[in-house]
């Protein structure tokens, strides 16, 4: 019969060490029975929410009660008023009177491609996308026009019209 070439035995050797320490391990570790596994994560589990109102409940009682505002982006309260109670009746009616904006473009123009199809390279700290005229961005956003200077947008939502430069250059 034929010797194993020393490389095949070292390797096999090798093999034999693992397992003899997987089983040392293993029977260091040795597992509860079955059947009193389930009965003691249910004891635990009782005990946690039997402890549930203690800490937490004083801490609660010491936080400010939150506003219409704040109780509405929860869903917790009805629609919110037109203007907070904490504003003079002035400021209230100024507040009411303004209209709803576009809140700012998520990406930052980078770059531009001319070729057939004008196209514009985008980017933020998530990712980078390449758009053309009349795509969507994030579904609220439409890409209008690419221009020389930037981007001209339109946020969906509310229809409104927005112009975004290119990116200031870094390098000085």
């Amino acid at each position: 019969m034929k010797r194993p070439p020393p490389r095949q035995l070292a390797l096999f050797g090798t093999l034999g060490l693992s397992l003899v320490a997987t089983a040392w391990m293993a029977l260091d570790d040795a597992p509860e029975p079955i059947a009193a596994a389930p009965r003691r994560a249910l004891a635990t589990a009782a005990a946690a929410q039997a402890d549930w109102p203690g800490p937490a409940a004083s801490a609660r009682a010491e936080w400010p009660a939150l506003d219409a505002q704040a109780r509405s982006a929860w869903g917790d309260a009805a629609p919110v008023a037109a203007a907070p109670a904490s504003l003079p009746p002035a400021e209230a009616a100024a507040e009411e009177a303004q209209a709803p904006t576009a809140p700012p473009f998520p990406y930052q123009l980078v770059g531009r491609l001319t070729d057939s199809r004008p196209r514009a390279i985008l980017n933020n700290a998530q990712r980078s996308a390449v758009v053309g005229v009349g795509e969507v961005v994030d579904g609220q956003w439409r890409v209008d026009a690419i221009e020389a200077g930037g981007l001209r947008l339109t946020f969906l939502p509310l229809g409104q019209a927005q112009f975004i430069p290119f990116a200031a250059s870094t390098a000085a």
